[in-house]
């Protein structure tokens, strides 16, 4: 059953960091410098647990898994402190998509 849960765990870990770094390579998400490096913290995080999951959890994987959550938390927090300054530079609070959208020269109204 740990087996089970183990690979399970490794899979849920895998699909998230395959989806961040599809949102980290894709064109249609308009994010920051900020933003997309902890995007890509939060994935090498992510795939870092996925592969230690893999293998199963010994009893002298506990400080390389604690790594792990710990460079998933960093790219939180950066994601999170890009968001807020993201917010206070524009002094609105972005809620529309096209706020989130490419710069095309043209001055917004």
């Amino acid at each position: 059953m740990e087996t089970l849960l183990s690979l399970f765990n490794a899979a849920t870990c895998g699909l998230v960091s395959l989806v961040l770094l599809w949102a980290i390579l894709s064109p249609r998400v308009h994010d920051g410098v900020v933003v997309k490096c902890g995007l890509i913290a939060m994935s090498l995080g992510f795939g870092s647990i996925a592969l230690r999951m893999a293998d199963g959890i010994g009893p002298n994987d506990g400080a390389g898994l604690a790594r792990s959550i710990l460079m998933v938390n960093t790219g939180i927090a950066v994601v999170i402190a890009g968001y807020v300054w993201r917010t206070r530079r524009e002094r609105h609070k972005l809620r529309r998509s096209t706020d989130w959208g490419a710069f095309d020269g043209e001055p917004r109204t």
